[in-house]
């Protein structure tokens, strides 16, 4: 009996280092892609103006508003960010009830919304804009996946990094920064719109190997926007992954 109890244990123990194992791998799987996407931003030589981090995640429960302060501080605690300098708003609607969190700084805004959208069902929405500092950004997505991933197993994370230069560039110039993106984040390119000041395209790459979308029968993972804006007469590149959640 107490070989048969031995063997158990020893089975379990193996086979939870197997999951552990296998969470990490992902986890180092999906920050090596990040990396990459940083190292490749630095490459393409444009000054850095912004990037823009959107996650949520859906929960089979309805909350109550002390679990839903408590998700949004837990956030804010993970985030390394203080509580005194967080903005509330709460509302309530029937069934679906809200709490609203937010810090906005001179460089930083991020917003937190956890809220119930029926009975059995509530969802959680981080929304991070930083305009100073970019290779952080690695951290963040880890911090913001792994709290989100208490909750919920399937977290969507959204990434942009946008940079720009500070001229008109010409069409030439839009296809060799496109084909250094590319080759930097090993990518195939799958769909492009462009026109005279515009340019997006949506690509694979082989990096970035968790998350992707179906997009006219394939699969994509990254996509890239190049435009000039007259007003500013600057040159703006997005890099982003897998799309560009944002107008531009």
């Amino acid at each position: 009996m107490k070989k048969m109890l031995l063997i158990i244990s020893v089975v379990s123990i193996f086979l939870l280092g197997i999951v552990v194992c296998y969470a990490e791998s992902r986890t180092e799987i999906k920050i090596n892609g990040y990396k990459q996407m940083v190292n490749t931003f630095e490459n393409i030589n444009s000054d850095f103006k912004f990037y823009n981090m959107k996650a949520n995640a859906s929960l089979d429960k309805s909350l109550d508003k002390e679990e839903m302060k408590n998700i949004c501080m837990e956030i804010i605690s993970n985030l390394g960010l203080e509580e005194c300098n967080l903005k509330w708003i709460e509302s309530k609607k029937d069934t679906q009830s809200q709490v609203y969190a937010q810090i906005d700084e001179k460089n930083r805004n991020i917003s937190i919304i956890v809220a119930n959208k029926g009975k059995n069902e509530s969802y959680i929405i981080v929304d991070i804009l930083e305009n100073k500092v970019y290779k952080d950004i690695v951290d963040i997505y880890t911090v913001v996946e792994n709290t989100l991933n208490l909750y919920c197993k399937k977290v969507d994370v959204y990434t942009c990094i946008a940079g720009e230069y500070k001229k008109k560039l010409q069409l030439n110039k839009y296809d060799e920064i496109l084909k250094k993106i590319l080759y930097n984040m090993n990518a195939k390119e799958i769909d492009r719109v462009e026109d005279e000041n515009f340019m997006s395209v949506t690509a694979f790459s082989k990096l970035i190997k968790t998350d992707y979308l179906e997009y006219l029968g394939n699969k994509v993972n990254l996509n890239i926007g190049i435009r000039y804006s007259e007003n500013e007469e600057k040159t703006m590149v997005y890099i982003a992954t897998p799309i560009i959640k944002l107008d531009y």
